[in-house]
């Protein structure tokens, strides 16, 4: 995922401003700012505001922490974050250059912007096309470069790690994510997850060089509507050659017609209104993907479709399922399965609404066996009862298949 090179790059700017603080300090050279610093080495396609270092306070600020887009996108910018907060500590009190303990790092309303085009590419599988714009030389970068290696070179100290101790977990504030699809209308369908708040914690490799692996759980309100929840809780593995991950939604009151476009042609239904609540659990392992997922869909207005084509989705007809979500005026649960590979899924219905159309399609049958049975000038055999004692529905039934045996 590209993202992961961002939330890296992220921790590089850290450990740059937190040895460049360092090195500064021991050397006691200041004529060349940590900001200029941090400008020169960070990549073209990378923006930083200002650092703010307080010695005293032990805080590190970054301001307007942003990274392009690819060229072609509705936005000049994949992700801005306004400002990173981070906060530190020296192994020695008494000596900086011993190192600092870096951690609590903080990002305050950050938004990302997902664009889908009208290729129906997403704007991060570009993102390589921005990677490799190379930055254009400075004297002003060469001096600091020069710095950089003279301070490396008088330093005892040769590793990064060795300098910062990061804690690598980022806690996100108010957090907005922004999706916006050229591909399904004309014009950008928009959908945005805001007031986001999570936790991000990383598992990372020797010199801060690699991610073996990323956990996650937030919550947000969809479309900015108090009252449609949206948490999550999920763990994505980066060194698996194909997607490996496990990702559980928890969704309240959610508006679904929203998400209309996606799966009207899959939908045997034109729901008119409703919301949804429940838990989606999408597992993918080394590319497969394992979900079970269950719904409860209340103030429901529905009507059947003309058109037919959404049947080769589904196990049964369009008219149970229609009776099925038609039949309550409270909530109706529907839950379903997907298994299979990612480029070919299969979509299962689950043990919940098979149960609810079994009991239909068995309550069909009994009724209309039961009709022909008491119809007029017609007998057959039967269960032997007390004379004058009426007899139960089980019995009508058990004589029912008495009488198709043979």
């Amino acid at each position: 995922m590209k993202i992961l090179k961002f939330i890296l790059l992220l921790v590089l700017i850290i450990l740059i401003a937190g040895s460049g603080m360092v090195y500064l300090n021991r050397s006691r050279i200041f004529d060349y700012s940590i900001n200029k610093l941090i400008e020169n080495l960070l990549p073209d396609y990378m923006e930083v505001g200002k650092i703010e270092l307080d010695l005293e306070g032990k805080n590190l600020d970054i301001r307007d922490f942003k990274i392009r887009n690819p060229k072609g996108c509705r936005h000049p910018y994949l992700l801005e974050v306004p400002k990173v907060k981070a906060f530190f500590s020296q192994r020695n009190p008494q000596e900086i250059k011993d190192g600092l303990e870096v951690g609590d790092a903080q990002l305050f309303n950050p938004v990302l912007y997902l664009e889908r085009l009208k290729d129906s590419s997403l704007n991060i599988q570009h993102m390589e096309e921005v990677f490799k714009q190379k930055k254009k030389v400075q004297v002003s970068s060469l001096k600091s470069k020069f710095f950089g290696l003279f301070s490396y070179l008088s330093s005892p100290v040769k590793r990064l790690e060795d300098l910062i101790e990061i804690k690598p977990v980022f806690a996100i504030t108010n957090g907005t994510f922004i999706f916006e699809d050229c591909y399904i209308s004309e014009k950008p369908y928009r959908t945005t997850i805001e007031n986001v708040q999570a936790n991000i914690k990383l598992s990372m490799g020797d010199d801060f060089k690699d991610i073996l692996y990323l956990d996650s759980e937030g919550s947000g309100v969809l479309n900015g509507r108090n009252g449609q929840a949206v948490e999550w809780v999920s763990g994505y593995d980066p060194t698996r050659e194909k997607l490996t991950m496990s990702n559980t939604f928890h969704i309240r009151n959610l508006e679904f017609m929203h998400f209309e476009p996606y799966y009207d042609k899959f939908s045997p239904f034109i729901f008119k209104q409703g919301r949804a609540g429940g838990e989606l659990v999408f597992n993918f392992d080394n590319g497969d993907i394992g979900s079970t997922n269950e719904i409860r869909l209340a103030n429901l207005l529905l009507e059947a479709k003309e058109d037919h084509s959404f049947n080769k989705f589904w196990s049964t007809s369009a008219e149970d399922l229609y009776k099925y979500f038609s039949s309550s005026s409270g909530e109706v649960v529907f839950d379903f399965k997907i298994k299979g590979p990612m480029d070919n899924p299969k979509f299962y219905l689950g043990s919940k609404v098979k149960r609810a159309l079994a009991r239909m399609t068995f309550d069909k049958i009994t009724d209309v066996l039961l009709k022909d049975k008491e119809a007029p000038g017609e007998g057959g055999p039967s269960t032997d009862t007390t004379p004058g004692q009426e007899k139960s529905d089980l019995e009508k039934i058990i004589d029912i298949f008495k009488g198709l045996e043979g």
